[in-house]
């Protein structure tokens, strides 16, 4: 029987995380039946705020803290704490929608499938700048041409896939790059997600937007070297 779990990673989200654990308890009741939140050596007020939204919300979760590391690294420690058959993984920034964590888990039931994949339209509302839509939109691109496979929006955080196929990975991407790892070990899998277009209202760097040029380039660079090391292979 399929089962859910939402892994939220997480650094210095104190402004996010009391509303993201409130929306996480509205969710309806027999969706989600696990919640592992991994607090990636945040500096500011994040875990004692997780803490008491949690006990004010009467949420039943789990709660690993680690010393920094990035995105992927906080992925991987919630990884191995995994009981269900599906993982959602789900950033705390509230740039996604809570609520899209059930449509994607309603396609997988629905169609019978085993990995979903939110995707972002980038309209004028939902647009950081003009430079991080088209860089976004350049990595899915890259991505497609390199592996032929078709990616919307490949950088998106909204992704669920069987827990078994993140529990194996190597995690040998760092930070955001993870964000490439999870679909190219569906991909040695044969396994392709469903595309489901989510909600996303991007915040500014003041209010905490980190990804920037550096990781698009070694986003772009890790791709490179694992096309060209999948190529000998063969």
């Amino acid at each position: 029987m399929k089962s859910l779990t939402i892994l939220i990673p997480f650094y210095n989200e104190e402004r996010t995380l009391p509303t993201l654990v409130y929306q996480i308890s509205e969710l309806p009741s027999g969706v989600v039946n696990n919640v592992i939140f991994v607090n990636d050596g945040s500096t500011d007020s994040s875990l004692t705020l997780l803490q008491s939204a949690v006990a004010s919300n009467n949420l039943n979760c789990k709660i690993i803290s680690k010393s920094n590391g990035g995105k992927a690294s906080a992925v991987k420690a919630g990884a191995t704490h995994l009981e269900t058959s599906h993982v959602v993984i789900l950033d705390a920034d509230l740039e996604l929608k809570t609520s899209d964590v059930i449509r994607l888990w309603e396609a997988v039931l629905e169609h019978d499938l085993e990995a979903a994949f939110g995707f972002r339209r980038f309209l004028s509302q939902s647009s950081f700048t003009y430079r991080y839509v088209k860089g976004n939109q350049f990595i899915s691109q890259f991505y497609g041409i390199l592996f032929n496979e078709v990616a919307t929006d490949i950088m998106c955080g909204l992704k669920l896939i069987p827990s078994k196929i993140l529990a194996q990975m190597d995690f040998r991407l760092k930070k955001f790059a993870v964000e490439i790892e999870i679909p190219l070990e569906l991909l040695k899998h044969k396994l392709r997600p469903y595309e489901i277009e989510v909600y996303y209202k991007p915040r500014t760097r003041e209010e905490g937007k980190v990804i920037g040029i550096r990781d698009a380039i070694y986003i772009i660079y890790a791709m490179i070297l694992i096309r060209i090391k999948w190529i000998f292979k063969k």
